[in-house]
């Protein structure tokens, strides 16, 4: 039989889960905080999850009977367990998507009462649920009488006497129910072995939890710093003035006395040419 193990499960309940990352986070992600330092962005998510995990808790009945004896079998560690269970519930970061309720009972006895206390039993939890714990959401429920070949793959891994004559009676498909029982009760041995070992273990219901828990998301961005400003381009820049030289003869100024000196000549030259005009133009007169 399926049983559960809440241990890892409630460790896994604590504290919703954390994870580091810088990936874009989920469609669906809530962005919950944001801080800066420098250059590094921190942004915090959250990431909601409505179902995707599983818990199931059972609750074992004695024989012909309907009623949850909390000291019965393992009842006590699974009540327990429920308990601790359903406390996580409050916890925002928590979504149940289902509940379901299955009630069962061992192939043994008649056919038609096993149906119905099968079904008394997923009664019976239901009550327990809704009177201890008020679920908000709706509790569906099922219940199914075990046959004697879901007995099969217990007793293959049992040390039952008899193994072989025991799994004949159980795969025989030309005896019904009540039949095989009474060829099983035959074998004292292995009856008894079915009866303390394997019959109790089919006589229980179980109810089990679809549910979600919220992930936290970390994503670290890498900033770059802002870049200095570049300066103003001006409107329009000085042309480089280019000066062309042209090279020459320096001739060397004559001295104030050289001047002198040829003006003086200018003019004796000049008194010359007067003295001559005047030789032209008037007559030599003696006295």
């Amino acid at each position: 039989m399926k049983k559960n193990l809440f241990t890892l499960l409630a460790l896994s309940l604590t504290a919703a889960a954390t994870a580091q990352s810088n990936q874009v986070p989920a469609p669906n992600a809530v962005l919950v905080s944001q801080t800066r330092n420098g250059n590094t962005i921190v942004s915090r998510y959250k990431v909601p999850h409505d179902s995707g995990r599983h818990a199931e808790f059972d609750v074992h009945y004695m024989a012909n009977n309907c009623n949850i004896v909390s000291t019965y079998s393992d009842n006590t560690d699974q009540i327990s367990e429920l308990k601790d269970f359903m406390a996580q519930t409050s916890d925002s970061t928590m979504h149940i998507s289902a509940i379901h309720i299955v009630g069962y009972a061992s192939p043994d006895g008649n056919p038609i009462q096993n149906d119905t206390l099968a079904s008394k039993r997923a009664q019976s939890l239901y009550q327990y649920a809704v009177n201890t714990y008020h679920p908000k959401q709706k509790i569906n429920t099922s219940h199914k009488a075990f046959q004697w070949v879901d007995c099969v793959p217990m007793v293959e891994k049992s040390d039952i006497p008899q193994k072989s004559q025991v799994l004949a009676i159980l795969n025989s498909p030309l005896h019904s129910a009540l039949e095989k029982e009474a060829a099983l009760r035959k074998l004292p041995q292995a009856w008894e072995y079915l009866a303390s070992q394997i019959l109790p273990e089919m006589r229980y219901a179980d109810i089990e939890f679809a549910y979600g828990v919220d992930e936290f998301v970390t994503r670290t961005t890498i900033v770059e710093a802002p870049k200095p400003a570049e300066p103003a381009t001006p409107v329009s820049s000085p042309q480089p003035v280019i000066v062309e030289e042209e090279m020459g003869i320096i001739i060397a100024t004559p001295k104030d006395s050289d001047v002198d000196k040829e003006n003086k000549r200018d003019k004796r030259k000049a008194k010359r040419a007067d003295k001559r005009g005047w030789k032209g133009s008037y007559d030599v007169v003696y006295w």
